[in-house]
């Protein structure tokens, strides 16, 4: 069977790397599964790791896993995006008494319907290109002001049936600090040790063939909350650090003029700095206002982008139920992205 060109792969994954405002810096392994954990953080532009604010989502801060709260909360996301991407999140915290928490954590994402090629052009058909992540939470409140969590997350991706999937096993660990009554101070870091492995030997039928390995970003977050009865002020400020392997080569001649050449694989370390705005409004007992600002990347212009939602809390005694919405530009004014959740309490 003709083989589909491998750059049309490639740039499926920038297509998906490049998505919201939530996006990260493109081409980079795991970026699909960063967009945000519904609505309510993706509306403040995802500035969640310091907020108690919204509810407890560890996602953000494996620490607010410790947070203490009424009822164990559910969450359930689904998003419209542009260029048949695909994106949806579901989430359960439960409290472990008298002072520990865990939350556990599953995100879709993918592109459907990709048309497919030969080298001649011809049509093969169409696949879908999907990813996976399963996360586990336990967060431990050490006092009233300090607490503590690790998260642990299972990531999968197949990105064409000729092409064997690919796991990935990354851990997180985050701390959040309490000033006084109003003021949360949050750090995590993320995405330590994952990386995805591939080797297209088998599709090219190349037994030379080696494994290339894509590593996540680490990311390494700093954010504070303001939080008052009725309002919330957060800011974040995230340092992605990632390393890409690049193959070189250099042709030489030796003594007797036959050409060879030298192959040279180096490590490039590169990092992007993200900086997040956002704030909540509880307008009414039955609604709330969000609105962020988010800039992607510190060194380039044009990269921000703009955020906002709202809750409407129904008036169920049961369960509590919220209708969550948000709407995100994305950077580049490459397209918008609505996000629909509805949350309950147990």
């Amino acid at each position: 069977m003709i083989k589909s060109r491998i750059k049309y792969l490639l740039a499926v994954l920038v297509l998906i790397s490049s998505s919201p405002a939530l996006a990260q810096s493109g081409g980079f392994a795991g970026v699909g599964l960063s967009l945000g954990f519904g609505p309510r953080g993706m509306a403040i532009s995802n500035a969640m790791a310091a907020s108690t604010f919204e509810g407890i989502y560890p996602y953000y801060n494996p620490a607010l896993a410790a947070y203490k709260s009424i009822g164990n909360q559910i969450d359930m996301s689904v998003s419209a995006l542009d260029f048949d991407r695909v994106y949806q999140t579901f989430g359960s915290t439960f409290q472990l008494p008298p002072n520990a928490g865990l939350s556990i954590g599953l995100i879709r994402s993918g592109v459907r319907d990709i048309d497919e090629r030969s080298l001649s052009g011809y049509p093969l058909g169409t696949f879908d290109l999907a990813e996976y992540q399963l996360n586990t939470t336990f967060g431990l409140r050490f006092s009233e002001r300090f607490s503590g969590g690790v998260s642990f997350k299972l990531n999968y991706a197949n990105y064409h049936k000729e092409l064997s999937a690919t796991t990935a096993v990354g851990v997180d660990l985050g701390i959040l600090y309490r000033f006084g009554n109003y003021l949360n101070f949050g750090f995590t870091v993320q995405d330590m040790f994952a990386n995805y492995t591939w080797n297209s030997g088998d599709l090219y039928n190349q037994s030379q063939a080696r494994n290339v390995v894509n590593n996540f970003p680490t990311r390494l977050k700093w954010a504070f909350s303001y939080q008052r009865e009725k309002y919330a002020i957060q800011t974040e400020y995230e340092l992605q650090t990632y390393g890409s392997e690049v193959n070189t080569q250099v042709s030489f001649v030796d003594e007797n003029g036959n050409p060879f050449q030298i192959s040279q694989l180096n490590t490039i370390n590169t990092s992007t700095g993200l900086l997040k705005l956002g704030g909540t409004w509880h307008a009414h007992d039955r609604l709330s206002l969000r609105g962020g600002y988010r800039i992607s990347d510190t060194k380039v212009s044009g990269s921000g982008s703009l955020s906002a939602g709202f809750s409407v809390h129904l008036p169920f005694d049961t369960f509590a139920p919220s209708i969550d919405y948000a709407f995100v530009t994305e950077p580049y004014g490459v397209s918008n992205i609505h996000v629909f959740a509805l949350r309950l309490n147990l």
